[in-house]
């Protein structure tokens, strides 16, 4: 793959600034370190717990007197700071002049040295990616098409670029920053930062219909209308201050944040759950004979509705369909998938469906990974995942449905001269919790049942319509297809994700894990890129090979 001008940026002023030939492929990689919260901070907006830690440099064990300088000695430092690069549908985007991003560099061939430094900050301007054209098949595109950033006018500087370079490293630490950073390369969002606004949009329904010959991929697109991929504000920043060409751990900090990854599926697979409920819900029925069976246990009423008759008993369902398009179901952000009934979509929180407890806008552990971390791969789906979605989802919807439906019963009559009769009206949930409304009175005077066997009564009732419910989700039930649908359509999505499209988090280059294809032609030896987020297609970087956020320290060249 062409690096391009971020890739390698070995110009004619300084190429491998005589690095050329050093080799880091010998040397053993330690685990993350941890960075202090001092160093993460440097004037940064960020709270505890820290979020991202995860680095990984050369061991210190590889650092030999060799490779380090004196105290004091000066280098021809540089950084970078690129919110966006890589290539997308053959266009290399790093070839793309005004999404190169801010490069930093401190060189002087002044005698003695003066104090050298440079600081570059720059918004990416999102109008760019309008005017950068992409050869789709069957598609003729612009970036802007497949690609969403939000503007550069949010509170925080969701879009900004960072870098700064000093012939000092040591004193001064050389820093590239991208995302959500300020213009003195702070990340620049706390651990409780609301509203967090989403940073990319990525249309990968286009991207994967440039896929042939692949059954998972073809499976997937045919029981989809759009897919999305949704990434929260993201920030890579990279600091570096050594004075050798292998740092220490101590020496070198690469940091991301994620707020948060979600998949926005659009499917018609959703409208047919619709229509099967709203078809198979106001069908449901509630047993007048099995009602006057639970009403003759009762002591006082019961002997009483025996004098009347079952003839006065009359028992209905209602329905407020409305209910099931008010929200999305179920309507919590900790839900790893939501279904929206009004809008026929699937939302899919990546870091709550792989096991982290999703506490807010910025998920912790979505940011406490290794670097080169494949999310699907290194972070597993849980076992069984589409069904277990698909079974959390069915209880979800059958809350909704406790307020959906409303249950009247009754049996002769509470209003009137001397009027004898039951009365039992409200939702569903409202018999299954005790609360619905009871109205029971004796020739006029008003009778009240012993609490415990009201709330038998009451739930009693209620579990004869939640059986109903239970029989229209059962194999075989009126809703059982349209689940079947459901699971097949999350089945073809994790297999993509597993198999064809890679999410690598905190993706790094000269570093441990799978490091990315793209990261692994970053040159020359003694530059060290983080990005937030790397998205590829297996085998086909071509088609897509793209990093979200991203900075980047050295190579830094002793004078």
């Amino acid at each position: 793959m062409n690096s391009g001008k971020y890739g390698n940026f070995g110009d004619g002023n300084f190429g491998d600034g005589g690095l050329a030939g050093s080799d880091l492929n010998g040397s053993s990689f330690g685990k993350p370190s941890g960075i202090s919260r001092r160093t993460v901070m440097k004037g940064a907006a960020w709270s505890v717990p820290v979020l991202a830690v995860s680095a990984a440099v050369p061991a210190y064990a590889a650092v030999s007197p060799t490779q380090c300088s004196p105290a004091g000695t000066l280098f021809n430092a540089q950084s970078r700071g690129i919110l966006l690069s890589g290539t997308v549908a053959g266009t290399d985007l790093d070839d793309v002049a005004k999404l190169e991003g801010v490069h930093a560099t401190a060189f002087s061939t002044n005698t003695p040295p003066k104090d050298v430094q440079d600081t570059e900050t720059s918004p990416l301007d999102v109008t760019a990616l309008s005017a950068v054209q992409l050869n789709l098949t069957g598609v003729g595109t612009v970036l802007s098409d497949i690609l969403s950033l939000v503007s550069g006018n949010q509170s925080v500087g969701t879009v900004n670029q960072y870098a700064y370079a000093h012939e000092d490293p040591t004193a001064h630490p050389t820093l590239g920053a991208s995302g959500a950073v300020t213009d003195s390369g702070a990340i620049a969002l706390t651990t409780s930062s609301q509203n967090v606004p989403e940073v990319a949009d990525l249309k990968l329904k286009t991207i994967l219909q440039q896929v042939t010959g692949n059954s998972a991929v073809t499976a997937l697109l045919s029981s989809i209308t759009d897919l999305d991929l949704q990434v929260g504000a993201a920030a890579g920043r990279a600091s570096l201050s050594s004075l050798c060409l292998t740092p220490r751990p101590s020496e070198l900090d690469r940091d991301y944040l994620i707020a948060y990854i979600r998949l926005l599926v659009t499917s018609q697979v959703v409208g047919d759950l619709l229509s099967g409920l709203t078809t198979a819900v106001p069908k449901l029925t509630i047993s007048t004979d099995a009602v006057w069976g639970l009403l003759g246990q009762v002591p006082l009423l019961g002997p009483l509705l025996e004098a009347l008759g079952e003839g006065v008993l009359h028992a209905s369902l209602s329905f407020n369909m409305d209910l099931l398009t008010a929200a999305p179901i179920p309507n919590v952000p900790t839900s790893a998938l939501q279904v929206d009934l009004a809008k026929g979509t699937l939302t899919i929180d990546v870091a709550s469906l792989l096991g982290g407890a999703y506490t807010g806008e910025i998920s912790p552990l979505l940011n406490e990974q290794n670097p080169n971390t494949r999310l699907f791969i290194d972070w597993e789906l849980p076992a069984d995942a589409a069904t277990e979605l698909v079974n959390n989802w069915v209880t979800a919807v059958t809350d909704v449905l406790y307020n959906v439906i409303s249950i009247d019963i009754t049996a002769g009559s509470v209003s009137g001269v001397l009027p004898t009769g039951l009365e039992l009206t409200g939702t569903l949930g409202q018999f299954l919790n005790g609360t619905a409304t009871v109205k029971f009175v004796l020739a006029g005077v008003p009778i009240t049942l012993a609490a415990d066997v009201l709330a038998g009564l009451l739930a009693g009732i209620g579990g004869l319509v939640t059986a109903e419910i239970a029989a229209l989700f059962a194999p075989g039930g009126a809703l059982a297809s349209v689940l079947t649908a459901l699971n097949g359509l999350l089945s073809s999505l994790f297999t993509v994700l597993q198999d064809v499209l890679v999410l690598t988090v905190n993706a790094q280059n000269a570093a441990t894990g799978a490091i990315p294809d793209y990261f692994q032609h970053i040159t020359p030896t003694g530059r060290y890129d983080v990005a937030a987020l790397n998205i590829q297609l297996v085998g086909l970087l071509n088609v897509l090979s793209l990093n979200l956020a991203r900075g980047s320290v050295g190579q830094n060249v002793a004078r």
